[in-house]
């Protein structure tokens, strides 16, 4: 009866909340108010909602004035087909779901099908809470050895020995070291190993094959890249690399040339000597074995042999024995050798007779033998002789013919010891009148003249008596005449009776023409001629002046008219309108015989570089060359691909610098390819931004803010700050802002243009200088450098002058309250393996990586103080390196920066590493011999001599001298630092030479740089390397000799004819010589030792000549000026234009932007001229000259061909050419060493030559991999 009561309670109390208390329990309450809503006005109810409870308790008819409205209940849709009523439901149900399966502690969804968890080769499926299960189906593997793959045995592979293994795989079989076995298709086979041939002359036993990782030698087996003694000779040292073995022999270096050596030993030992067999100890004697007059001792291992003293001899005149001691067997007298008794002539004046008796000369006076001739000469001895004459007092030698002295008319002859005399033959005479002057005896003729009755002189002149206009002169009787001279001349005279022609008229042509007539002659009517004083002269005749300056002269006519126009050899008519052949830009007009030619307007370009197009008529604004492309003015672009690094083309400079991010906001992100982060959005303080609007936050012009719209789609604000152009070489004073609104300075005045004369050069930014900009490509580009982090407070940090990054005089160490001063070097106080340098504030620290060695047997780990890793010990232990043999703790130099020592056996070197050096751009880095860390020197210049010879000053004037002497190739002629001598000889045609010594003069040492790299330092050869500290250090690298000095100057030499001098800076404007005076203007570079300028290559040539040195020559050829070409011919200048053509083929192409070939081309032409038979030696000299001036500008060539220059290297010791090979090549002294170190030790130009190709390094002339050099330990100098 609930629901009763519930309708009188309704009737009963009209406010419905009074009604919802009355109720109990709260669910009731809870459901009426859900159903029933109410107007408290007129006190109805309504029904608007249903529950199964209300629907209960309303279902029936209730009283008829309670107001009560009930409505039938809404069932929802089902969605299953066979749906049921329950009893006691108002609405219908579908049938309940069927269950889900529990299956080993996994649920599964009803119909779900999964593998088992115990065994995944069986399938299961879930059906209403039951599980079915079922294997797998698998098909039949037809191998031997199948793998198992999804449960199923198949032949994808093979199951051998419990290890899975990949068709195809070979491995070794470990039943079997000598047999391998290989998987194919799911089966195993096994069978022998195939040893391949062993390529090796000295092959290794592996286990199954021989091997070329090793090497066999006399019964012993050495590792691969490993040094050995050589048991049969222990002289040698032998190195195994790849199988073969390469010996050689051990440096001696003792002072003693008879040393001991003992059985087993290599070297002897100077303590003993070792002579014929004999073993003498220090300061023994014995009789010389070779010689019995000798004496042998030995003096610290060598043998010195004298001859033993001799014994006085007791009598004057001894002579010597079979010594050469004296004896009195004999006599020696006055030079000659006499035996006892035997009797000879001489004494003091030679007119004595001696006899040797017992050593003693014994002499008495001679007496003079009778003679038979009549004038017999006396001798030295007043004796008379026959072999001369002695006639009235007067000495003759035998065959003399002399006058008579008492009769001069007679003549006397001298004929053995007798005297005859006879009357002098008189020679006939040819004149008419001769005479006998008094005292003779011959008449002879006067020379008188007889001419037409009258005498004459000889010797005389006189007018002849038949001709007035003859003059005669009379000589030894004869007499001649001629015609006078006329004082006047002339070339057309009138004839006249007078002697000498009239010259007041002219005969021309047949007519007379009078004093001062002018006229036209019949055979050249365009000429006017005038008489003057007997000679005619013609000029052409004067034509009235042409309005055109190109008129043209017809047949017949004398002068020319202006109806027609030439032009290059050809004729246009009036008015006729064409376009140059040589300007395509150029339009020509023929008016009035007269050719007017007009070219384009172009318009005004506003930019500093202009170029002109391949085709164009006008030029266009050039822009910037970055990495071989060009970039147009004003744009902009990454330098890389992280977006970071910008760069930016203004006035053909191109900048590049770290982009600079600003984050205004506080809500930025990060998105791909943007190098800064951005806002999220395009507002900023409040403002909204739209894409493409800009902004310049804090009213800075050099921030800039840009909203954009990025790849995600989204709109967000990019801000930067400005990049701006570097002005380069702007001065300062020059430099502005345009406005207060500007972020960039300009320059007042235009920046200079990157021109060929400045490739390579380096400037820093005026306006900045932490930009440096380098001349490439004709551009100037302009990079950013980067600031190293500071240690020390900033307080203490200072920016120098015209300096990009603050520095400091000190560092501070962390954590130790420490300060040490710049350069200092100090290894960590807690760890051996960090070392440290101080670079201005800035510290670096570099750690040793400790390789993992195990000691061998008897060896132990031991930490040496000082050092970072362990080492192990076995004490009396050598080393062998590079061939020499070191004692334990023995210690040496190897260069400047490294020193060893041997360790137990292993060789330890600790190499000095240098501070990082910065030059000026004015300066290069340079090292000074016998130190190690390089030091800034003056930016050099260079000179070459090369070819027949050319040189090449150092302002770059090319000129061509031939003298075959010394000369002075440059020289400091201001302090005399150094001077350069050059020595020529002659070379294939006359009158040219090449250059074959080179002599270079510093301090007091005179190196000589000879053929054939035969280096020689004060008249003495020496071995190369070479080091006199603090002069000099001489080197060869591949075919070539370097010579580095402390004052900078370094010498190039290819031991042939090329040379190369470079000066630093601070001798410019210092020197002299064939090199020129290095003041960067070469018009003055032929400047004689007396100040003047030569106008001959000649003159100014032989004016150096060396003519009181000790390296020159005393007698040469000096150098003229000659044209080789000319004296060969026309074939071989035809043939050397078309060899030397290839300097200016593709080959050389790359260069000639930067190196002109003009000069060289002209260079190659006259060598090749001047060769003859050797001109592909000529040839090769030029083309290797001018590949080296590209080298030194920055570009390398390839331009040799098996057909062009080749050079051969020993491919069977691993060498390749290399045209710009390092100076400083990788070594296994030095193959830990880093590449940096290496470098910072290295300032040498790069030389072609044979070189180790990339992965291997240089080892006893050998290349060979890293890994197979001797063991070698490196560490740092601390």
């Amino acid at each position: 009866m609930m629901h009763v009561q519930v309708v009188q309670l309704v009737l009963f109390f009209r406010d419905y909340e009074l009604l919802l208390e009355a109720l109990r329990p709260a669910a009731v309450i809870a459901a009426f108010r859900s159903v029933l809503s109410t107007d408290k006005g007129s006190g109805t109810f309504t029904c608007r909602h249903s529950s199964p409870l209300l629907f209960n308790m309303l279902s029936r008819p209730a009283v008829q004035n309670g107001n009560v409205q009930c409505l039938m209940k809404r069932c929802p849709p089902l969605a299953c087909a066979n749906p049921h009523t329950s009893a006691g439901e108002c609405c219908p149900q579908c049938p309940a779901a069927p269950s889900d399966c529990e299956y080993e502690r996994h649920t599964y969804r009803h119909g779900q099908r999964f593998y088992r968890p115990a065994d995944p080769c069986q399938l299961c499926s879930c059906n209403n809470a039951s599980v079915q299960c079922q294997r797998k189906p698998c098909p039949f593997a037809s191998c031997s050895h199948p793998i198992t793959r999804d449960c199923c045995r198949t032949c994808e592979g093979c199951t051998y020995e419990s290890r899975e293994r990949a068709n195809g795989e070979t491995w070794d079989d470990v039943s079997d070291p000598c047999a391998a076995c290989v998987c194919r298709e799911g089966s195993v086979s096994c069978e022998t190993k195939r040893c391949p041939p062993a390529d090796c002359k000295h092959p290794v036993q592996r286990a199954c094959c021989m091997s070329c990782d090793g090497c066999m030698f006399h019964g012993r087996e050495h590792a691969d890249g490993t040094e050995f003694a050589d048991d049969e000779d222990p002289c040698a040292v032998c190195y195994c690399y790849g199988g073969e073995v390469v010996c050689s022999r051990l440096p001696c270096y003792g002072d003693c040339r008879h040393p001991y050596k003992a059985p087993g030993r290599c070297c002897g030992e100077c303590e003993r000597c070792f002579y014929n067999g004999d073993v003498l100890s220090n300061g023994q004697s014995i009789p010389d074995p070779n010689n019995s007059c000798s004496e042998c001792t030995c003096q610290t291992g060598t043998v010195r042999c004298v001859k033993r003293s001799c014994p006085p001899a007791l009598c004057p005149h001894p002579v010597p024995d079979t010594c050469g001691c004296p004896v009195c067997d004999g006599c020696h007298f006055q030079g000659e050798k006499y035996i006892d008794g035997q009797i000879l002539t001489g004494g003091e004046d030679g007119c004595q007779e001696c006899t040797c008796s017992r050593g003693e000369v014994v002499c008495a006076r001679r007496r003079c033998p009778a003679v038979s001739c009549t004038h017999p000469a006396l001798d030295g001895c007043a004796c008379g002789v026959c072999d001369g004459c002695r006639f009235e007092g007067r000495d003759c030698f035998n065959g003399e013919r002399f006058a008579d002295p008492g009769n001069a008319c007679r003549l006397c002859s001298c004929l053995n010891g007798g005297v005859v005399c006879a009357h002098v033959s008189c020679p006939s005479v040819t004149c008419l009148h001769p005479e006998t002057p008094p005292g003779e005896c011959c008449p002879v003729c006067s020379g008188i003249c007889r001419h037409q009755g009258k005498e004459y002189r000889s010797g005389s002149s006189f007018p002849s008596p038949s001709d007035p206009c003859s003059s005669c002169s009379c000589l030894n009787e004869v007499v001649s005449c001629q015609r006078r001279p006329c004082p006047v001349r002339c070339s057309h005279p009138v004839p006249s009776d007078a002697c000498c022609p009239a010259c007041d008229a002219c005969l021309y042509e047949g007519v007379v023409r009078f004093l001062g007539h002018t006229f036209s002659p019949s055979s050249k009517p365009c000429q006017r001629c005038t008489c003057v004083r007997g000679t005619v002269t013609c000029v052409p005749l004067v034509c009235p002046p042409t309005p055109c300056s190109r008129a043209v002269t017809k047949p017949g006519q004398c002068c020319p008219e202006c109806t027609a126009c030439m032009l290059d050899g050809q004729e246009y008519n009036d008015g006729e309108v064409w376009t140059l052949g040589s300007n395509h830009c150029s339009t020509c007009t023929c008016q009035a015989g007269e050719v007017q030619c007009t070219s384009p307007q172009c318009p005004e370009l506003t930019c500093v570089n202009h170029v002109t197009d391949p085709g164009a008529c006008c030029p266009r604004c050039r822009g910037c060359m970055f990495d071989r492309e060009e970039r147009r003015e004003g744009s902009s672009w990454f330098a890389d691909s992280s977006h970071c690094r910008s760069c930016m083309c203004v006035d053909g400079v191109t900048t590049c610098s770290q982009i600079r991010c600003l984050s205004p906001c506080t809500n930025f992100i990060y998105v791909p390819g943007e190098c800064c982060p951005v806002c999220a959005d395009c507002v900023f303080e409040g403002r909204v931004y739209g894409p493409g609007d800009s902004f310049h936050p804090a009213g800075d012009p050099c921030q800039v803010c840009t909203c954009e719209v990025m790849p995600d789609g989204e709109q967000h604000l990019r801000c930067y700050r400005k990049q701006c152009p570097s002005l380069v070489d702007c001065p300062k004073n020059n430099i502005f802002f345009s406005g207060p609104d500007s972020c960039c300075p300009v320059c007042a005045q235009p920046l200079s243009n990157c021109t060929a004369m400045l490739i390579g050069n380096e400037v820093l930014a005026t306006d900045d200088p932490c930009f440096t900009c380098q001349c490439k490509d004709l551009t100037w580009t302009c990079l950013h450098r980067a600031c190293h982090p500071l240690t020390c407070p900033p307080s203490e940090q200072f920016t120098p002058p015209d300096s990009c990054c603050p520095v400091c005089k000190d560092c501070v160490i962390e954590g130790q309250n420490r300060r040490v001063a710049s350069g200092s070097r100090w290894t960590d106080s807690d760890d051996d393996c960090v070392t440290c340098t101080c670079n201005l504030g800035y510290i670096e620290c570099s750690i040793e990586e400790c390789p993992s060695t195990p000691c061998l047997n008897k060896q132990k780990a031991v930490k040496v103080a000082g050092k970072c890793c362990h080492e192990c010990e076995d004490s009396g232990v050598s080393c062998l390196h590079q061939g020499t043999l070191y004692q334990s703790d023995k210690q040496w130099q190897v260069d400047e920066c490294t020193g060893c020592t041997c360790v137990s056996g292993d060789v330890h070197c600790r190499s000095e590493r240098c501070p990082p050096l910065t030059c000026a751009t004015d300066e290069m880095p340079a090292v000074v011999p016998g130190l190690c860390c390089p030091h800034c020197i003056p930016r050099p210049a260079t000179c070459i001599a090369f070819g027949d010879p050319h040189y090449r000053t150092f302002d770059g004037r090319m000129l061509h001298f031939q003298g075959a002497c010394t000369y002075v190739l440059a020289q400091d002629c201001e302090g005399g630092d150094f001077s350069i001598h050059v020595t020529n000889e002659d070379r294939g045609r006359k009158g040219v030479s090449w250059t074959k010594e080179v002599t270079v003069l510093i301090g007091d040492v005179t190196v000589q740089l000879l053929q054939d790299w035969l280096v020689k330092v004060n008249d003495e050869a020496v071995a190369l390397p070479f080091l006199k500290e603090p002069y000099i250090y001489v080197e060869r690298k591949t075919n070539t000799i370097l010579l580095n000095t402390d004052i900078g100057l370094k010498v190039l030499w290819s031991g042939r004819s090329h040379l190369e001098v470079s000066v630093p800076g601070s001798y410019k404007g210092h020197t002299c010589g064939l090199c020129g005076n290095f003041n960067n203007y070469h018009q003055d570079d032929l400047r004689m030792p007396s100040g003047q300028m030569s106008l001959s290559e000649a003159d100014f040539g032989n004016s150096w000549r060396v003519t009181n040195g000790s390296h020159s020559l005393s007698s040469c050829r000096p150098g003229e000026d000659v044209d080789p070409c000319k004296e060969a011919g026309y074939h071989a200048r035809k043939g050397a234009n078309a060899r030397c053509k290839v300097l200016k083929s593709a080959t050389f192409q790359p260069c000639h932007r930067v190196v002109a070939p003009e000069a060289w081309y002209a260079a190659c032409v006259y060598d090749l001229c001047a060769c003859g038979a050797n001109s592909d030696e000529c040839l090769c000299d030029t083309l290797e000259a001018y590949a080296g001036q590209c080298r030194e500008a920055g570009v390398v060539l390839r331009w040799r061909s098996p057909s062009l220059c080749a050079v051969g290297c020993p491919a069977e010791r691993g060498f390749v050419f290399d045209e710009c090979g390092p100076p400083c090549p990788v070594t296994c002294f030095n193959a830990a060493v880093p590449l940096g170190v290496i470098e910072n030790h290295c300032f040498k130009p790069c030389v072609p030559g044979c070189q180790c190709p990339a992965g291997l390094v240089l080892h006893n002339n050998y290349c060979i991999h890293s890994s197979k050099c001797p063991k070698i330990i490196h560490g740092n100098i601390s």
